[in-house]
């Protein structure tokens, strides 16, 4: 249970699901559709309203394809190209993430405000986190690259100040993620620099513990690291990063991303068997819209 005192929000409760309202809004769509194509006796809404419908099943049907058919790797052993990871996700020092509404500290946040009621009601705020985050699993990380995925969280929320409305979904550091999209080894795209790059973010974290620095690497016991000491530092550094023992948090030897070609980004805090049951029942539904519309449409 998480909740952020001074605001009354309770991340841990009430619990939207941003899947349910996005795939519920193409079958209301479709269903106003067919409404409207009975009331008027057009047949041109109940077309769109099939139209809507077959986009809305062809989308959800290829997410639980993508889900149901890429077996889940392991970071350690995974290869290019699209995948499906597990594991716990965590924040990286160097890309802090705070939920603007309720400073929330977090992996990933999605905002919006938005002021009036009902039809009268105009956003006057929102935004979306693009900032990395790491995946971690036993001891492997790689870094998540979140902008153009579909996010979908267990932690949405809605609630009222005023006349403005203000919606909030989240992914919260440290919890069990689900990613589906591009890996991508940092070894394979560098340009050869690649092992000079990960040993200097590691010195660099190193030196941000000088005591640690100075316990391991001065040598002569004068109480600062020379030339020579700190050559003998960035070898050790070298042989960490090409042994696998240490990976600088900043450069993660791999990264996830969305597909360069085109497949399906999806991160969440849902398992990847809950997200295919629902994308499964959603397609269905939508098929069942779509020939229903059709019906209707074909109705002399």
């Amino acid at each position: 249970m998480f909740t952020w005192s001074g605001t009354g929000l309770d991340i841990g409760g009430n619990m939207g699901s941003r899947l349910l309202w996005e795939e519920a809004g193409w079958s209301l769509a479709s269903a106003f559709g067919i409404f409207f194509a009975l009331r008027t006796g057009l047949p041109l809404f109940a077309f769109a309203g099939a139209g809507v419908s077959l986009w809305a099943w062809v989308q959800s049907r290829r997410n639980y394809r993508a889900i149901a058919d890429i077996p889940t790797s392991r970071l350690s052993s995974a290869p290019q190209g699209q995948v499906e990871l597990a594991g716990r996700g965590e924040t990286l020092p160097e890309y802090p993430v705070l939920s603007p509404l309720t400073a929330l500290p977090c992996l990933w946040f999605d905002f919006k405000v938005e002021k009036g009621q009902g039809k009268q009601r105009e956003t006057i705020r929102q935004g979306t986190s693009d900032m990395p985050f790491a995946l971690y699993e036993d001891g492997q990380r790689a870094m998540v690259l979140p902008e153009g995925a579909r996010v979908i969280s267990r932690h949405s929320q809605t609630w009222r100040r005023g006349d403005e409305t203000y919606t909030e979904s989240v992914l919260l550091k440290d919890e069990a993620l689900y990613v589906l999209g591009e890996y991508v080894h940092d070894w394979v795209e560098s340009n050869g620099h690649s092992l000079d790059k990960q040993a200097g973010a590691l010195l660099q974290e190193w030196k941000d513990d000088q005591a640690a620095l100075k316990a391991r690497f001065d040598a002569d016991g004068n109480d600062v690291i020379d030339m020579q000491e700190w050559e003998t530092a960035r070898r050790h550094a070298q042989q960490d990063i090409m042994s696998g023992r240490q990976t600088p948090l900043n450069t993660a030897k791999q990264c996830i991303r969305k597909p360069s070609f085109g497949g399906p980004f999806i991160i969440s805090n849902y398992s990847a068997q809950q997200l295919a049951n629902r994308f499964r029942r959603w397609s269905w539904l939508h098929m069942g819209i779509f020939l229903a519309a059709l019906y209707v449409a074909l109705q002399p």
